[in-house]
């Protein structure tokens, strides 16, 4: 018994000698996989009696099922494939090679295969619909039926559909597939007529657009002064023109001017150089007069107003200016000047100035003209366009409707040759795995069943859970005594007739236990024995526990102080009745002295005192100093004085005589209370200073194995057999000190 501790009221809750202080730990995590393994082993009646039915009557329902038979077919779904040149007007939507767009178009009509529509059209064709009219629900039954399920990184799909027909089975998947590929092919039909009726319409649009935009440019050229029939500024010619004229004037000039500076240094003496000059300036002014003439009917050819016209008012006025100088100098006969030569630089600079003044002028109108311009460019431009994009989508509709017709001989959705082949056996159920995991499951629900019932059971059943969760020394464990004519006696289960049994075994150990406790702490001459509530076997442990320290040879008194409900009056006392019978009480009262109230036993050094007539004296009685100087008499007697004490839930009395005396033992009971309540019962005591030197556990049923080492036979044979060997050794007189100090 090392490493027993004893739990004492002091400063702190417990005083521990030899050990750390104990965790409680939850009820739940005190229980390991041996609970629930013995849990089961207990329970085997309810693990069988749920498993066994529940597995009959679904091996019955089992080999009731109706047969499945499963017909399958693999088809494969492409897109429809078009030239990547007509990819664009077609797009997406029909296929064509586009990775994504052949993705998009399988998934869809994978959906489609899947859908309620589908089911509905198969189960509504003539040649089904007879077949399937005792269904509720046919198209339902069909789409629940329906399995599809594709091939890694393929196209191809495998359809599988169950029911108990094979020939109805196999119909419906022919027919379902036979639909599917005609609704497949007139879906790409409608699409490309859908595509072709938008290209046409498309190209309506751009003719129409292509027709306002001729109206418009017609439009814009007809009101322009400025722009020609062939979309060309007629301002930028002109000045183009004046440009080159005004360029050669200045060369010309520049001639002239050398030919000046040669005059000058090699005079010549002519008489007719004068007549020669102004037949050269003449000549000159003729042509310009020419060129200007030619201008003229230029403009008159391009211009409907022509009188109106600005530039061939400017042009007319030069001519005019042009011819009238030729007059001019027709008409002088003699006009003396400096040289020929400074009189034709002057006449080109003037020229060379009014071409210059021109230049400006033509510059500023186009400047001026530059945004109409602009526009009427802009609408050319797109005209142009316009009439590009017609002859491309119009060789495009061509080209499509060429696809159209290659499209529409050829299906997207390929299916097996011969349709599908009639299943010949059944695919399930395979009765004999149902079978099997019904029994399983059956047994495992029973199995889950104890176990639950064991995870939430909270009592306390095994030692281990109390001492863990307590905190408390276990002093020994005690096994169900077994109820014969031997054990019964005043209510109560004694060992007195039995003194080699089991049972009396467990009572000796409880007495080791208490031996080590006191070599400890110091000697435990009184020792108050208790329990959380009634019922839990308190009253006969200390009238065993007293019995076996008796047998080792201790001076032993036995005191009941249950004040409530005492009960070892009738074990002992059986002369006369129990309210003429003076103990306790009287002691208390100060009616009797204790040696008067001190009854012997059959069993030598055996001595007990009742409680007495209870109904005389109050509760509070236990708490007195009469109780304390008893006490104290009684352990300078005898060696070892029990007292049977009240419970402690409820109750203040084990409380306050807890602290008379100098231990406490909790006797529990396996089964009878969950771990909530026993620590409870040891709060009130710590509460109130109580000693507590451990903890008896009472009543276990199972296990005691582990506890014994011989075999427990509970029956009365070996009560008997233990009476036999006893009843003769009660006769025999103990030697002093025989069993002191061992049991």
């Amino acid at each position: 018994m090392d490493g027993i501790q004893i739990h004492k009221t002091g400063a702190t809750p417990a005083r521990q000698t030899g050990a750390s202080e104990p965790v409680a730990i939850a009820p739940v995590a005190a229980k390991s996989t041996a609970n629930y393994l013995s849990a089961l082993g207990r329970r085997l009646w309810m693990v069988l009696g749920v498993a066994v039915p529940l597995a009959v009557a679904a091996s019955i329902v089992i080999l009731k099922l109706p047969p499945v038979y499963l017909a399958k077919a693999e088809i494969e779904i492409r897109a429809p494939e078009i030239d990547p040149h007509l990819s664009t007007l077609v797009g997406h939507e029909v296929g064509g090679r586009d990775p994504a767009g052949q993705a998009q178009f399988v998934a869809d009509h994978e959906v489609w295969i899947r859908s309620r529509w589908l089911a509905e059209k198969v189960v509504a064709d003539p040649a089904v619909a007879p077949l399937v009219n005792h269904m509720t629900d046919p198209a339902f039954e069909l789409f629940q039926s329906l399995s599809v399920l594709q091939n890694k990184k393929t196209r191809s799909f495998l359809v599988t559909l169950e029911g108990g027909d094979p020939i109805l089975v196999k119909k419906l998947l022919d027919t379902l597939l036979a639909i599917f590929q005609k609704e497949a092919k007139r879906e790409t039909e409608n699409k490309l007529v859908a595509v072709r009726d938008y290209a046409e319409e498309d190209l309506k649009t751009l003719q129409k657009g292509q027709k306002a935009l001729d109206a418009e440019i017609t439009k814009s050229l007809a009101a322009s002064l400025v722009i020609g029939p062939n979309g060309h500024s007629l301002i930028e010619e002109r000045y183009a023109l004046v440009s080159n004229m005004l360029g050669q004037k200045q060369a010309r000039l520049s001639d002239i001017a050398q030919q000046a500076q040669m005059g000058r240094l090699f005079p010549k003496f002519d008489d007719g150089g004068e007549g020669a000059a102004r037949a050269s300036r003449i000549a000159q002014l003729k042509m310009e007069a020419r060129r200007y003439g030619l201008i003229l009917e230029q403009i008159r050819h391009n211009t409907r107003k022509f009188n109106a016209d600005p530039a061939a008012r400017e042009w007319s006025a030069k001519l005019n200016s042009v011819l009238d100088e030729i007059d001019e100098l027709r008409s002088i006969k003699t006009e003396m000047a400096a040289t020929p030569f400074e009189m034709i630089m002057e006449q080109h600079r003037r020229e060379i100035e009014a071409d210059r003044a021109e230049h400006d002028r033509l510059l500023a109108e186009m400047q001026k003209a530059v945004p109409e311009f602009q526009r009427i460019q802009a609408l050319m431009a797109d005209r142009s366009e316009k009439g590009r994009q017609v002859a491309k989508l119009e060789e495009r509709i061509t080209e499509f409707k060429i696809l159209e017709n290659a499209m529409a001989n050829g299906d997207c959705v390929r299916i097996p040759e011969g349709g599908v082949a009639e299943p010949t056996a059944p695919v399930k159920p395979n009765r004999a795995i149902l079978i099997a995991m019904a029994l399983l499951g059956s047994l495992g629900l029973g199995v889950g069943l104890v176990c639950l019932l064991e995870h939430v059971d909270q009592t306390v059943r095994i030692p281990e859970h109390a001492t863990h969760a307590l905190g408390l020394q276990l002093l020994g464990v005690v096994p169900r005594i077994r109820r014969t004519a031997l054990t019964q006696r005043g209510g109560h289960l004694c060992t007195l007739a039995t003194p080699y049994s089991i049972e009396a075994d467990a009572y000796r150990n409880i007495r080791a236990g208490l031996l080590g406790v006191a070599d400890r702490r110091g000697p435990i001459t009184t020792l108050l024995v208790t329990s959380a509530q009634t019922g839990e076997g308190k009253s006969t442990t200390s009238l065993n526990l007293a019995a076996t320290c008796a047998r080792a040879g201790e001076r032993t008194l036995l005191l009941d102080v249950d004040l409530r409900r005492p009960s070892l009056a009738e074990v002992f006392i059986t002369d006369r009745p129990l309210d003429d019978v003076h103990g306790l009480v009287d002691v208390l009262k100060g009616d009797l002295p204790w040696q008067r109230t001190v009854r012997s036993t059959e069993l030598a050094n055996l001595d007990f005192i009742p409680t007495g007539d209870p109904r005389s004296a109050p509760i509070e009685i236990l708490g007195t100093l009469e109780l304390k100087q008893l006490l104290a008499a009684l352990s300078g007697h005898y060696d070892r004085v029990i007292l049977d004490g009240p419970a402690v839930l409820g109750l203040a009395d084990c409380r306050v005589l807890g602290r008379l005396v100098d231990a406490a033992l909790l006797v529990v009971r396996s089964g009878a209370h969950p771990l909530m309540t026993l620590n409870r019962a040891k709060t009130m005591l710590e509460q109130s200073r109580v000693a507590l030197a451990g903890m008896v556990f009472n009543g276990l049923t199972y296990d005691m194995d582990d506890w014994a080492s011989y075999e427990y036979q509970p029956d009365a044979l070996a009560g008997a057999k233990g009476l036999a060997l006893g009843s003769d050794r009660m006769r025999e007189p103990v030697p002093a000190g025989a069993e002191r100090g061992e049991a």
